[in-house]
């Protein structure tokens, strides 16, 4: 009887522990989020308001997160953001040149080793890179279209509610710049004042650079 009792016991012990090794939140690794990117424009305005406390720069996300293990995952998301272009010195208000960017992109997230965190369930810190599609539109109705890559890093932290809605809150730096050419290593950046678009590469680097983020989605599988 003691030997079937110590038998189940270490049974019960290694079931235990495979089933805590496995990836994912009660076995759903992946999820499909939408997210807010945001923070005040207090050096040039948005879309359409001049720059102030109360006027914000937003982007708008959606992704696909997979984990890949206990404490990683990966994802992918397109990202869209929409504003105005830079005005000359000494000039307040909003440019009638607008600019518009979509960004597709792919991330790596590892979570940290605190009690309870499990991927995707807890803090992490975020990695990533994307390529942005840009356009400016000037007010005479000339187009221009142009591409930018953007390093980003962040810190998040998700919630699970009810064993299948996610939440989640951070920040996120971001580095945008044209590309590798004899300009410079990142690329040129806003080198000729009176070009709308050099003025557009400048608005959308400021634009990105570092903002809060909040998330709502759920776990697909």
């Amino acid at each position: 009887m003691r030997k079937e009792l110590y038998s189940f016991i270490g049974l019960l012990t290694l079931f235990t522990s495979v089933c805590a090794a496995q990836p994912g939140y009660q076995g759903k690794k992946l999820s499909i989020q939408g997210s807010m990117y945001f923070m005040p424009a207090l050096v040039n305005a948005n879309y359409s308001k001049k720059s102030g406390l109360l006027t914000f720069n937003t982007a708008s996300e959606a992704s696909l997160d997979y984990v890949v293990g206990k404490r990683n995952s990966l994802g992918m998301s397109y990202r869209h953001a929409r504003t105005s272009n830079l005005l000359g010195e000494g000039k307040e208000g909003v440019s009638p040149d607008k600019v518009f960017t979509n960004s597709v992109g792919i991330y790596y997230r590892l979570y940290r080793r605190d009690f309870g965190n499990i991927a995707p369930l807890g803090r992490y810190l975020q990695m990533g890179a994307g390529m942005m599609f840009n356009k400016v539109i000037e007010e005479s109705g000339t187009t221009t279209s142009f591409n930018m890559y953007s390093i980003r890093v962040g810190l998040g932290k998700n919630r699970v509610l009810f064993d299948r809605l996610l939440v989640s809150y951070g920040w996120e730096f971001a580095y945008s710049f044209t590309g590798f050419n004899a300009e410079g290593v990142l690329g040129a950046t806003y080198y000729y004042k009176d070009e709308a678009p050099s003025m557009a590469q400048y608005r959308l680097l400021r634009h990105s650079m570092l903002n809060l983020k909040v998330g709502i989605g759920f776990l697909a599988k």
